[in-house]
């Protein structure tokens, strides 16, 4: 059995502040849509409040109805925020969130065909048994690419489509979700969305996505897909720590159900920042890249752009039962552009390329 995860990085749109070749360039954008909505939420809007609102605001154009919004939008559900003069002057009407619905909203590109079909053959090439997905945009979507884009490619490389194709909503308003294609029977799901931190926000900014096969002969897998903090947005690390001390808690009450437990997903973080202590330091489980089945020294330690030691994101964490079946453990990185191999002839330039991460892959003997 074939299990794999990989960040597809949005299947057919994608916000433009995250398409971007430099992720220092959209990640300003990012910062200024979460203050926003931060803000607006907020149930009594001081004078200092309603200065950053209107800074933010009028930064972006986004009360001006003539202005290009390339990047964010404001929805105005109910109420305004204030009542605009034609000197230029403006008479704040909400005095907090009980008179204003509203909230920001990234604007979307679509995503280069090329770069779609480039996905999908990432994917048919590995055809994992049960992949794991992270950026989709919702479950729709995903049967859509499934359906549309991914069996036919599948059946040029003679492999059979995926009879579950599951995503859960998470907790990220950007559509960069969890999700999971499997031939496996899938048994039971479940969401840790509700979880929250000590400060009451939630633990995971997308979820770690739990679901259970049936394995016959045998007991259940039981495989929890995530998709960490960036450090973009987590620049200390702080919540990777939270998030892998729970996920790392999750995979010990799953043991006590089943000896077959895997952790699998974009962490965002390589083994050397530390903040991936709970779960590199966890001996109930290994990553796969870190066995003796994983030939690094004939080819490279990292899963995102060009493969370096600090470029290793994505992590695929076996239980012990696990690890003693492995039978190979491999990387596809022929969907990124690069000269350190040889691309996909179909991956031309940077536009055409399925994702910046690479596909991790682990064959099992289940």
């Amino acid at each position: 059995m074939r299990i794999a995860t990989f960040n597809a990085e949005n299947l057919f749109s994608r916000p433009v502040a995250m398409n971007q070749s430099d992720n220092a360039i959209g990640q300003p954008v990012l910062d200024d849509f979460h203050q926003l909505n931060s803000l607006l939420k907020e149930t009594v809007y001081t004078a200092n409040i309603k200065t950053q609102i209107e800074t933010l605001v009028d930064k972006y154009k986004l009360l001006d109805r003539q202005a290009a919004h390339d990047q964010m939008i404001l929805r105005e559900v109910r109420g305004h925020l204030w009542q605009q003069h034609q000197d230029g002057s403006r008479t704040w009407i909400a005095s907090g969130a009980n008179d204003f619905l509203g909230w920001a909203e990234l604007v979307r590109e679509a995503i280069d065909d090329r770069a779609i079909q480039n996905t999908a053959r990432v994917i048919a090439e590995v055809s994992a048994d049960i992949q794991v997905l992270v950026e989709i945009e919702d479950r729709i979507t995903l049967q859509r690419f499934h359906d549309d884009v991914l069996t036919p490619e599948l059946k040029q490389h003679h492999k059979k489509p995926y009879r579950h194709v599951l995503l859960m909503d998470g907790n990220d308003p950007r559509g960069i979700d969890v999700g999971l294609l499997s031939r496996v029977p899938v048994t039971g799901m479940k969401t840790h969305i509700e979880l929250r931190n000590g400060a009451g926000h939630p633990l995971f900014p997308r979820d770690s996505a739990e679901f259970h096969f049936q394995l016959a002969p045998g007991p259940e897998l039981i495989l929890f897909a995530n998709h960490f903090s960036s450090q973009g947005s987590d620049k200390t690390g702080k919540r990777r720590r939270e998030q892998a001390a729970k996920v790392r808690e999750l995979a010990g009450e799953a043991l006590k159900v089943t000896p077959n437990v895997i952790v699998a997903g974009d962490l965002n973080e390589p083994p050397e920042k530390g903040n991936l202590a709970a779960l590199l330091d966890y001996t109930k489980l290994k990553d796969a890249m870190a066995m003796s089945a994983y030939p690094e020294k004939d080819t490279f330690p990292g899963t995102f752009h060009t493969g370096s030691k600090g470029n290793k994101l994505d992590y695929l964490f076996l239980s012990k039962p696990l690890q003693q079946k492995i039978q190979a453990v491999g990387v596809e990185r022929r969907g990124y552009k690069s000269t350190k191999w040889i691309p996909f002839d179909t991956v031309v330039d940077e536009r055409s390329q399925a994702s910046d991460h690479h596909c991790v892959w682990a064959d099992i003997n289940l």
